[in-house]
């Protein structure tokens, strides 16, 4: 079966403002999605906040900046890699994933080689 990676982006202050019960509850409706699809979703993980390094190569030069950061104010969080019938199937599920009250979720397919 194909499989779909869901990139999950959102602004990193979305979260800060929410109280610890409110992040608790928020993680534990993450949590039972995953569980919910548990026959579909292959992988997925929380990226660590605010860390990450960016590598472009421009006239043979490497370059190595601290990242994730990119010139839109939304971060890519984490990610779920699932199985899914195709795109359409693929959006229907990302649709009832939690990240939708939070940020946008792009949804890739997997190429296999």
């Amino acid at each position: 079966m194909p499989q779909y990676m869901l990139l999950l982006r959102d602004e990193p202050s979305v979260f800060a403002d929410l109280s610890p019960e409110e992040m608790q509850k928020t993680m534990q409706r993450y949590g039972d999605w995953r569980r919910s699809l548990q026959n579909r979703i292959t992988t997925g993980q929380k990226l660590k906040d605010g860390e990450g390094r960016v590598m472009r190569s421009q006239n043979s030069k490497l370059t190595v900046t601290d990242g994730p950061f990119t010139e839109t104010k939304e971060v890519m969080g984490g990610f779920f890699v699932i199985e899914a019938e195709n795109y359409d199937q693929a959006v229907e599920v990302a649709k009832t994933c939690p990240h939708m009250d939070f940020g946008s979720i792009e949804v890739r397919q997997v190429e296999r080689t």
